[in-house]
């Protein structure tokens, strides 16, 4: 397997992968219609970011992360693939293991409601969002295990986009022989 034509499609799945996760923590993890006496019904709506913000800003970190491939040696491509790899499995954790964040979330959404009354508790009802933030996260995951594993292998950037490095200056002559001398050569004794 040549793992040197898998660098394309890898920093792009992750950035496409990274891309989904934050699009579907912003979508309606929950949703509610309170009805009242007297009051029109009123339909209350929780996303991810609402619930759990920490989730939009780890699928940034992942975006990130996928152009920090394209910029970086290939040295410094495994620590972005095992950091990438990191900060996929705690949104995965955070997703799975939080869940009651998107129920209090609701409950204050549902109390903020002008239609909530306190005697009407509507139910809950919970979309498949949550579960395809994790399904992006664990390509994220996988992505960025491969990063780690074969970064190192795919081609770098030219060097010729560093800063110029700064020759070594030569010592300043010491005797008046010296002084001649470097300014036969064509250098500047004063320097």
């Amino acid at each position: 397997m040549n793992v040197r034509r898998l660098y394309a499609p890898v920093v792009l799945g992750t950035l496409a992968a990274g891309g989904l996760a934050f699009f579907t923590a912003s979508r309606t993890w929950a949703h509610a219609r309170i009805a009242a006496e007297g009051l029109p019904p009123d339909t209350v709506k929780v996303s991810g970011s609402d619930s759990q913000p920490i989730i939009t800003a780890l699928a940034l970190v992942a975006v990130t992360a996928a152009l920090a491939v394209l910029a970086s040696s290939p040295r410094l491509r495994r620590i972005v693939g095992v950091f990438t790899f990191g900060v996929a499995v705690s949104a995965i954790a955070v997703v799975l293991f939080d869940g009651s964040s998107v129920d209090d979330a609701m409950t204050k959404a549902v109390k903020a409601s002008p239609a909530f009354t306190g005697s009407n508790s509507p139910a809950t009802h919970h979309t498949a969002w949550p579960v395809l933030t994790v399904v992006a996260f664990l390509i994220v995951a996988g992505l960025g295990a491969f990063t780690a594993r074969f970064g190192s292998a795919w081609p770098a950037l030219s060097s010729r986009y560093d800063a110029p490095r700064i020759r070594p200056t030569e010592a300043a002559a010491q005797t008046d022989a010296d002084m001649w001398k470097a300014l036969d050569e064509g250098r500047d004794p004063t320097q």
